[in-house]
C-alpha cells in the first residue's frame, strides 16, 4: 500500500533533493512550508542557499503539470502542493496559537481523518527534523518519521578508496618488478592492497604487500610514483597505508582537488601542509599556499591566513601554526625532487 508523506519545511532546507526520497509514495508540501521556504531564500548560508535550490527544483516542475492537482517524479511516486486541509478546528483546543509548525500538523491531521473515511485510505505520514513537532504529532494520533536519508553513515562504513586482493607470490613478484598488475574487477576503489598472499589452496605463504593506485586509462593497478618507505616530506614521513595512500595524491600533479575524511588525529592537516610547503617553497610549482578554515561555534566568518606570514591576528589559524612548529628542522628539503621530476616526465 502506497502511502502519503507530508514534509515539514526543515526537511527541505536539510535536503532539496527530499522528495526524491519516498519511492512510489506520494509527497504532499503545504503551502506554508513554501513560505518558510521563501523567507529563507535571503540567508547567505547552508540553509539560504537550501531554500534557493529548493525553489528552483520546484519551479522546475511547473513544466510537467499542474503542482496542486499532482505530478509524477523521476523514479516513482509523485507530489502534490496542498492548498486545501488547512482548517484549524481539529486541533484548536489543544494549540492555541497558530504557529507555522501547528499549521503543518494541522494539514497533516486533516489529510489523515480525510483518508480514514476511504474504503482503501493510506496512511498518512508526517515526516520533521523537529523532534519537537513529531511529538506533538503522536499527541494528536499522528505518525512522525524522522528523515533519516540525509545521514552520514559511521565513518568506519565510508567509502575507504582502497581494496584488499589476495593474490599468488609470483604476482607480487612481478609487481615488484614490472610495477603493474593486472586485476579484472577494479570494484571502482582508487587504490589497491595486495597482501596476505595465499597459494593456490588458500594457505598463507608470505606476509609481503604491496601498494598500488588504479590507473583508470589502461585499467592496470601500478606502483606508486613517490615511493615513501624511508622517505620524509618536510620532516614528515607516512605512517600507516591510509597516509601513504594520501600523500600520493597530495603530491601528484594530475590531480587538482584532494578531500581527505578521517577521525581526529589521523594526520590529514599534518600530511596536507607537509605536501604543500614541499610544492610551494621546495619544488616550486605553486606561487602560494592558502589556508581556510571556518570557525563553526563563533560563527559563519572564515579565519584565512598565508602559511608564509609568521603571525596571524586570528586565533582560527593557531592549529595550523601549531603543526608547522612540529616540522623537523632537519627536513631533507629535496627529498622527493627526484621522484618528482621523474613523474612530470613521463606525462
Amino acid at each position: 500500500m502506497s502511502k502519503i508523506y507530508v514534509l515539514d519545511t526543515n526537511v527541505l532546507l536539510q535536503d532539496p533533493h527530499a522528495i526524491f526520497s519516498f519511492q512510489d509514495n506520494e509527497v504532499v508540501i503545504p503551502a506554508v512550508v513554501l513560505e518558510e521556504v521563501d523567507s529563507k531564500k535571503r540567508y547567505m548560508d547552508e540553509i539560504g542557499r537550501n531554500a534557493r535550490q529548493v525553489s528552483r527544483l520546484i519551479d522546475g516542475m511547473r513544466e510537467t503539470g499542474k503542482l496542486h492537482e499532482k505530478i509524477n517524479l523521476e523514479g516513482g511516486g509523485t507530489l502534490r502542493i496542498e492548498l486545501n486541509h488547512r482548517s484549524f478546528h481539529q486541533l484548536q483546543e489543544i494549540f492555541v496559537e497558530k504557529t507555522n509548525d501547528n499549521r503543518i500538523l494541522a494539514v497533516a491531521k486533516n489529510l489523515s481523518l480525510e483518508e480514514e473515511t476511504k474504503e482503501a485510505g493510506r496512511p498518512v505520514i508526517l515526516v520533521s527534523k523537529d523532534a519537537l513537532v513529531r511529538v506533538k504529532a503522536d499527541a494528536i494520533g499522528l505518525i512522525a518519521e524522522d528523515f533519516l536519508s540525509d545521514r552520514v553513515v559511521e565513518i568506519n562504513h565510508l567509502y575507504s578508496g582502497y581494496a584488499e586482493v589476495y593474490i599468488q607470490i609470483e604476482e607480487l613478484n612481478h609487481f615488484y618488478e614490472k610495477g603493474e598488475l593486472n586485476i579484472s574487477d577494479l570494484k571502482g576503489q582508487n587504490f589497491f592492497l595486495p597482501k596476505s598472499v595465499r597459494d593456490h589452496e588458500g594457505h598463507s605463504r608470505s606476509s609481503a604487500s604491496a601498494i598500488g593506485m588504479v590507473d583508470t586509462k589502461n585499467k592496470k593497478v601500478k606502483k606508486l610514483v613517490f615511493e615513501h618507505e624511508g622517505k620524509h616530506t618536510w620532516g614528515i614521513k607516512p605512517r600507516n597505508v591510509q597516509q601513504i595512500m594520501a600523500m600520493e595524491l597530495l603530491l601528484r600533479q594530475d590531480m587538482p582537488l584532494i578531500t581527505l575524511i578521517g577521525r581526529a588525529g589521523t594526520g590529514k592537516t599534518l600530511l596536507a601542509l607537509a605536501s604543500g610547503l614541499l610544492q610551494t617553497e621546495d619544488l616550486g610549482i605553486f606561487k602560494k599556499l592558502l589556508v581556510a578554515r571556518p570557525i563553526v561555534p563563533v560563527g559563519k566568518d572564515l579565519a584565512f591566513c598565508l602559511v608564509k606570514s609568521k603571525k596571524s591576528s586570528d586565533h582560527g589559524c593557531s592549529l595550523y601554526m601549531t603543526t608547522l612548529n612540529s616540522f623537523s628542522i632537519q627536513r631533507n628539503r629535496a627529498n622527493l625532487m627526484p621522484y618528482w621530476q621523474g613523474w612530470v616526465q613521463s606525462r
